[in-house]
């Protein structure tokens, strides 16, 4: 059997690094949350509603979560690790309801007071003792209009699920749910465009002295 020439080789490992890179893929196993700040305006009931702002992975960009745990407490600048769930065509009902409340509240065409009633949606769906929403009526007009069938909600979302061991100590951190992370790994892309490098470079070279 022939030997994979020297050049193929370099562009088969260059393209193995990219798709792994890939903004494709869907999540990591876990990731690091650090609770930057929470949105302007999102008070309601005298406590935080979504967005809640994180930078994920010590990532420069901040994302958007929804908090679906009403009990646990987090404050600004706490960090902590957190399993990446995604939420698929396997997940249970709630989840994929979940889901849908998200994609309501983070609808930037979605009034301020639906997105704070779809918070409360989130808490109510996993904490059905609460009942402490400022208004519910809207929270139970909202949940009126869960979709029958949500299967366009089993892809793109993830639940990022709190460890335990959080440095703090203080307490366990919320649950929240959003869109999968994009992972930034520069370096290891810098790799795999150097790769790519070579390989043309050698290429270059063979042709040159054949």
């Amino acid at each position: 059997m022939k030997k994979l020439a020297v050049s193929s080789f370099l562009i088969l490992s260059a393209f193995c690094f990219q798709t792994w890179l890939s903004p494709l893929k869907a999540h990591a196993d876990t990731v690091t949350l650090t609770l930057e700040n929470v949105g302007p305006g999102n008070n309601s009931g005298g406590v935080y509603t979504y967005p809640y702002n994180f930078s994920i992975d010590g990532s420069s960009s901040y994302v958007s979560l929804m908090c679906f745990d009403y009990n646990n407490e987090i404050y600004e600048g706490e960090t902590w690790t957190a399993t990446v769930v995604p939420i698929n065509s396997l997940s249970s009902p709630e989840d994929l309801e979940l889901a849908y409340l998200f994609s309501v509240a983070s609808n930037p065409s979605t009034p301020e007071p639906t997105v704070s009633d779809a918070q409360w949606a989130a808490w109510e769906l996993f904490d059905s003792a609460l009942t402490t929403a400022p208004d519910q009526a809207g929270v139970n007009a909202l949940l009126a209009t869960v979709p029958a069938d949500l299967s366009g909600f089993d892809s793109g979302y993830v639940l990022y699920i709190p460890q335990s061991g959080w440095p703090e100590g203080d307490d366990t951190p919320q649950s929240f749910v959003g869109p999968a992370p994009t992972p930034e790994p520069s370096s290891l892309m810098l790799l795999g465009s150097g790769l790519l490098a070579c390989a043309g470079a050698f290429y270059r070279r063979k042709r040159c002295t054949a």
